[in-house]
């Protein structure tokens, strides 16, 4: 009997060492984890990593190290960060450039489904259409009517081309059947300077890099691409009330994990981000920066991620959107 009950105990710790699966859980507890941030330090990405990682080390967890990897519109750190160790101890900070690096790039890099694990979404920020504080157009309704009626003269700009901004005011467009000019820039201020000056119509951008012109009257926003109003600017429209649906860019904030991670990992990074996002002074800090709280984890937002990702892959082939 007790060469019988050796044996099945082999047995079983072999079958268990085949599968991947152990019966002792991993804890993050006391671990070093790192953080891959495709863009540079100081951007939204950046600040909401760092905030994150801070208070859940303060509150018992893991300890982080934050590793900025920027360049190719994140696809250099998110293959990077595809690349590294499923061991858990690895992490990567992901926005929506994640996914439209790799469907603009679809034979070079990883895949945001099939190369990573979901672990959260947390946060977003709205996108608004705004125009000059001078300007003539007080509303939505009174652009679109300039530009139906002087076709080719009026024009927006965003970052881009191939920007979620960018897709969006290409959806507008369609939509309202306008013959509206398109200026790319390599980034926000820019297109700000442009539109303060005269020389591009309205701007389509991140509400975080528009909320101190919005503040100061510098710039008057007149749209939201969103299906419902959102909580910084109540007073502004959506798209969506005004005719135009499934137009939305907003732009979000997560975190997945090198594919075959530990599950029993992932459920802990799922508990702490939960919790973390939760805390009065984090969303004090990331309010600051025109981010907002909205959690999904986990499978829910690996199917986000999957839509968000043929979603993409459609835009960017009827727009005939090309990559740089």
């Amino acid at each position: 009997m007790r060469v019988s009950g050796v044996l099945t105990s082999v047995v079983m710790s072999a079958l268990l060492l085949l599968t991947g699966h152990s019966t002792q859980a991993q804890s993050l507890v006391g671990k070093s984890v790192r953080i891959i941030v495709p863009y540079p330090a100081g951007g939204a990405g950046d600040v909401i990593t760092r905030v994150l990682a801070q208070q859940i080390t303060e509150s018992g967890g893991p300890s982080f190290v934050v590793e900025n990897r920027p360049g190719a519109g994140s696809i250099i750190g998110s293959d990077v960060a595809a690349r590294a160790s499923p061991d858990g101890l690895t992490i990567l900070l992901v926005e929506n450039p994640f996914i439209l690096g790799s469907v603009l790039h679809p034979t070079d890099h990883y895949h945001p489904v099939k190369s990573f694990d979901p672990i959260c979404y947390l946060a977003d920020t709205p996108s608004v259409i705004a125009v000059a504080g001078n300007s003539e157009f007080k509303t939505l309704a009174d652009f679109l009517k300039a530009a139906k009626d002087k076709p080719g003269t009026l024009s927006y700009g965003s970052t881009g081309p191939a920007s979620t901004v960018h897709i969006a005011g290409e959806l507008l467009k369609r939509a309202a059947g306008l013959d509206l000019i398109y200026v790319p820039f390599p980034g926000t201020p820019p297109v700000v300077n442009a539109v303060l000056g005269g020389h591009v119509t309205a701007v389509i951008a991140n509400y975080s890099d528009l909320k101190a012109q919005i503040d100061s009257k510098g710039l008057r926003a007149i749209a939201v691409p969103a299906q419902k109003r959102v909580e910084p600017l109540p007073d502004i429209p959506t798209l969506e009330e005004q005719g135009f649906k499934n137009i939305e860019a907003s732009v979000w904030f997560g975190f997945v994990a090198p594919i075959g991670a530990p599950k029993d990992m992932l459920a802990q990074f799922e508990k702490y981000f939960t919790a973390a996002i939760q805390v009065p002074v984090v969303k004090s800090k990331l309010n600051v920066v025109g981010l907002y709280p909205k959690v999904s984890c986990g499978a829910e937002f690996g199917k986000f991620i999957a839509t968000q990702t043929d979603n993409y892959t459609k835009f960017v082939k009827e727009f005939d959107i090309k990559g740089e």
